[in-house]
């Protein structure tokens, strides 16, 4: 939310603005008290008791004559049906139905017949025959590892002897 700075509201106080930003800075102060304070701040006591010459004493007491005068009308209780509720049900009940449908149709049972089928037509045949550079390194760095560790115990076994 953007908020107007003291000279702004200076200017607006003043309506030295056009009226196109009086009317949006007056909308603003309707919802923003941190704007509202800069602009009360700026009220001084000359403004209060101008403002008290203007309006006569008996302001509220006539003010609060004609509201009692409004007649009353109930507002009118508009019952909020549970259309969330009903929504989501329909909703879970088309999808239950789907499946249901799906389900005895066989189309799930097909599509897991279907994945083998598909994983053997993905598997590329002139790979399978090539040698595993990948297996044949890991086979060698075991098999030096192991040649390692038995050439320790030999030796430890050679010491053992003596």
């Amino acid at each position: 939310m953007k908020h107007y700075d003291d000279i702004e509201w200076i200017f607006y106080k003043e309506k030295i603005l056009s009226d196109e930003k009086q009317i949006e800075m007056e909308e603003h102060l309707y919802t923003c008290d941190i704007c509202m304070e800069i602009f009360l701040s700026l009220i001084d006591e000359q403004e209060v008791d101008k403002a008290k010459d203007s309006i006569s004493e008996n302001f509220t007491a006539d003010l609060m004559a004609s509201i009692e005068n409004i007649p009353y009308k109930p507002k009118n209780i508009v019952k909020k049906s549970n259309t969330r509720f009903k929504d989501i049900f329909v909703y879970y009940a088309a999808v239950a139905s789907v499946a249901i449908v799906l389900t005895l149709g066989g189309f799930y049972s097909g599509l897991v017949d279907m994945v083998p089928q598909i994983g053997e037509s993905t598997v590329e045949r002139n790979n399978i025959n090539a040698p595993n550079i990948v297996a044949n390194v890991s086979g060698k760095i075991v098999n030096k590892t192991s040649n390692f560790i038995n050439s320790f115990e030999i030796s430890n076994r050679k010491e053992d002897l003596k």
